[in-house]
């Protein structure tokens, strides 16, 4: 039987300045964690690929967990399943682009999958690999404090295909370049590496502008520090 762990990431408190309806008078609290006015739920939004949507077989899929680790390894799908499920608060991703979606995100944290490969002293960050070949990279001490998760699941229903499935990575406060989709590989290394984007000019570090949260967040918006 599956073990089952709510954890609180992070609130988000949506304003009602969201709402391009003038005319609607909505603002109690359910409709401003749950918009249903342009900021779309994580499975209505648009949708973004480097490389496009690689087809995956789950029978075939694994999980990678390799560098700088006193032990590597790897899970099957069904493996994945049977860790402990994580739930988050709702998320939102923001696009470099100027939209946002947002999300109750499941699946299974970062921390957790480190933590049994036993990351050596000089491991300070992660490359995630893509099954497209997309990568980028994250602190350790990002990923823990913010509880980062690979989910499998947002909103209640499995991620589509297009969206990531069947893991996608989960970075609070994180422009969506750093969401890598279809993550295939963890490898933990001792700097930060390029990743896709980074390389043609994006910032390598990828917070959203505190000016840009807050207009969700109000003034629980909080710079990122790790």
């Amino acid at each position: 039987m599956k073990n089952f762990i709510l954890i609180t990431l992070f609130v988000i408190v949506l304003s009602p300045g969201c709402s391009q309806d003038k005319s609607s008078n909505e603002t109690d609290k359910d409709n401003m964690i749950t918009p249903s006015y342009k900021l779309l739920p994580a499975e209505k939004g648009q949708v973004r690929s480097a490389f496009g949507v690689p087809v995956i077989d789950l029978n075939n899929f694994k999980l990678e967990i390799t560098g700088l680790v006193d032990s590597s390894y790897s899970l099957t799908w069904n493996e994945i399943r049977d860790l402990p499920e994580v739930f988050s608060d709702t998320i939102l991703m923001y696009c470099v682009e100027g939209w946002e979606v947002w999300g109750k995100w499941e699946g299974i944290m970062v921390k957790d999958i480190l933590d049994k490969a036993r990351v050596q002293p000089t491991g300070e960050y992660v490359l995630f690999s893509s099954v497209d070949g997309y990568t980028t990279s994250l602190p350790i001490s990002y990923l823990e404090k913010y509880n980062a998760m690979l989910a499998y699941n947002v909103n209640g229903s499995p991620l589509k295909d297009s969206d990531g499935f069947p893991l996608r990575l989960i970075a609070f406060g994180k422009f969506g370049y750093k969401w890598a989709k279809w993550v295939k590989q963890l490898k933990v290394i001792d700097q930060s590496q390029i990743g896709f984007w980074e390389s043609t000019g994006y910032s390598d570090k990828a917070d959203v502008p505190i000016s840009r949260r807050s207009y969700y967040e109000g003034q629980n918006a909080k710079p990122l520090e790790y």
